[in-house]
């Protein structure tokens, strides 16, 4: 393949044949012309000789054309359906906010340019900067896999927005003191060999005292426990993380999980969907008097929280189960760390104001 550089006409009419930006022409292996502006015609001859170089090498082959309804569909077959239910459904929410704002025709067409749009009229929607950032990850990982499909050439930019720093409701003892006792009031699960409160109990002091997402422990297999090691397992398909989980459980857990093992393959047998689960977990907190938002998830938070003076930053990482410890970090409420640290008595005071009038 022979490439040239050369200016176009109506670039040279309209900015001066000095300040005309040169490009770069050449045929692919199909046939057609193609072209690229450049800059100065040294890099524009640069780059000619790059493209002769990836020619003669095989490198050079024409991208696929896609549009982008055809290019989300076959995103979702080929990443989303390796993800946990709720991780596909937010990926499509994203990029169908994306397609209703933005409504590329072909992929090729995303740029940063239309990223910025996207993101400027989120945010003039009233969506929060931690939502839109949410979107922007979610399309980032699409441009980045079309990028690998050889869909577009470039790597898009892509800016993510400043979120307000705040530190966030995690559930304390004494919250968790309130929730317990108010387990009393649950009606449900019913027809078990042990009474609905005994339930509730222990699903609180599984979840406070490991800090695992209700999901992993609404998936704990009677087979998944051993009570004489005082240990628990949870395959790596039903984690988030996709990775196994094995635990020393406190005693406490393991005398609440002996409570309710039966004949049921799971621990936590709720026979009700799972909107049932939380609107009775709602129930629970109204009872008890209890108001954060959230539900089940503010359990990982106080357990981080709980912990965090007391465990090596690594293990408590591990145990919280997270690929980066900056992710970690994000579940720690500062500012009731430094209180529990009495950071101001240990500040430096001058001499002179500590003595007396």
């Amino acid at each position: 393949m022979k490439a040239w550089v050369f200016q176009d006409p109506k670039q040279k009419t309209k900015h001066g044949e000095k300040k005309c930006p040169w490009s770069v022409g050449w045929y692919d292996e199909r046939g057609r012309k193609k072209s690229k502006s450049v800059g100065p015609k040294s890099t524009a001859k640069a780059y000619a000789r790059k493209l002769e170089g990836e020619s003669a090498a095989g490198l050079l082959k024409s991208r696929e054309r896609l549009k982008w309804a055809e290019f989300v569909t076959r995103f979702e077959e080929g990443h989303l359906d390796t993800l946990a239910a709720r991780s596909r459904e937010e990926y499509k929410t994203s990029l169908g906010q994306f397609n209703r704002i933005c409504r590329p025709g072909y992929v090729e067409q995303v740029d940063a340019a239309m990223v910025d749009e996207f993101r400027a009229k989120r945010l003039k929607e009233g969506v929060g900067p931690a939502t839109v950032n949410k979107d922007l990850r979610h399309l980032k990982v699409a441009m980045n896999k079309a990028r690998k499909w050889r869909l577009i050439g470039e790597r898009v930019e892509f800016e993510m927005l400043r979120e307000p720093e705040r530190d966030p409701e995690y559930v304390d003892d004494d919250a968790f003191a309130k929730l317990y006792n108010a387990c009393d009031q649950m009606t449900l699960p019913a027809g078990k060999h042990y009474p609905a409160p005994d339930w509730w109990r222990a699903l609180l002091v599984f979840a406070y005292l490991t800090g695992w997402r209700i999901g992993q422990i609404m998936a704990l297999r009677r087979d998944d426990v051993d009570f004489g090691a005082g240990t628990a397992f949870v395959e790596a398909d039903k984690t988030k993380g996709k990775r196994d989980a094995r635990v020393d459980l406190p005693k406490p857990v393991v005398d609440h999980l002996k409570g309710i093992a039966g004949f049921d393959d799971l621990l936590f047998a709720w026979p009700h969907h799972t909107r049932t689960l939380y609107a009775h977990f709602a129930n629970l907190k109204k009872a008890a008097k209890v108001e954060y938002s959230g539900a089940f998830h503010r359990f990982r938070f106080g357990f981080c929280n709980a912990n965090v003076d007391a465990l090596p930053a690594d293990v408590l990482q591990q145990l919280m189960q997270h690929q980066d410890a900056k992710t970690t970090k994000l579940y720690v409420n500062r500012a009731a760390r430094l209180r529990r640290q009495g950071t101001a008595d240990l500040i430096h005071v001058p001499e002179i104001l500590t003595k007396k009038a």
